[in-house]
């Protein structure tokens, strides 16, 4: 029987408020995001996406992977006790983690060293991929990341309008920095105080960039703008 191998693309959400000061050694990039969609009884290998700083490569350092699922077996006591429930917090994203309560659901750990990553050549971000994994799967999957140094993502471009009210525009003026060289169409946009203005359809010019549908809160002129995915994951597995 030939196993066909699957993938699945995840997308976890670090705040923009959080992604404003630089994350340090030992403190969680992302808390336990829910992989949705994952098929197999295994993570067999995955890939790791880091975006830049303000546009240009990070300076990398080493990322942690924890990986938990929801099914929880117990020992056989001829009654059908197994628990399912989702991992509890590791605590404050940008913070070390500091709550209990995890320590069943976690089923794997991949250490992704900065020496895994790619040099500077693709300029804006740097990706690496790990092979020959066997983390396996029951229930739901989750996946969390603790940081092995600083990772900046902190950016200056700016919103150059008018402040404008929720459901209003689709096209934004940008200033202060080339929005080619921080944004791409699919990107999900918030600003530092964590209002949504929304997906990037197009990334027009260095001024220009178009949503997909208009901004979702209101947005204030100035207003700081950072991408909350800037660290995207490709995971595999067969079935």
């Amino acid at each position: 029987m030939i196993n066909k191998k699957t993938f699945t693309k995840v997308l976890p959400t670090m705040p923009a408020s959080i992604q404003a000061a630089v994350y340090a050694d030992t403190e969680i990039l992302f808390d336990w995001h829910k992989v949705e969609g994952f098929k197999g009884a295994s993570i067999d290998g995955l890939q790791l996406i880091v975006r830049g700083t303000n546009g240009a490569d990070q300076t990398m350092v080493g990322i942690d992977l924890l990986f938990a699922t929801s099914n929880i077996p117990t020992f056989s006591d001829g009654v059908n006790v197994d628990i399912n429930t989702a991992p509890t917090t590791l605590g404050t994203t940008g913070a070390a983690v500091d709550t209990p309560g995890w320590f069943n659901n976690l089923v794997g750990y991949v250490p992704v060293a900065a020496g895994d990553f790619n040099d500077g050549d693709l300029i804006y971000l740097n990706i690496a991929t790990k092979s020959g994994l066997n983390i396996p799967v029951s229930g739901d999957l989750y996946v969390a990341a603790i940081s092995k140094g600083d990772l900046d993502f902190r950016t200056t471009v700016q919103v150059n309008e008018a402040n404008f009210a929720a459901g209003t525009q689709t096209v934004i003026t940008l200033d202060t920095k080339d929005a080619t060289l921080t944004f791409a169409p699919g990107d999900v946009i918030h600003a530092v105080d964590d209002a949504v203005l929304g997906t990037i359809k197009t990334v027009d010019s260095a001024t220009q960039i178009t949503l997909t549908k208009a901004n979702v809160d209101a947005i204030a002129n100035n207003d700081v703008l950072y991408n909350v995915h800037p660290i995207q994951l490709m995971l595999s597995g067969s079935i």
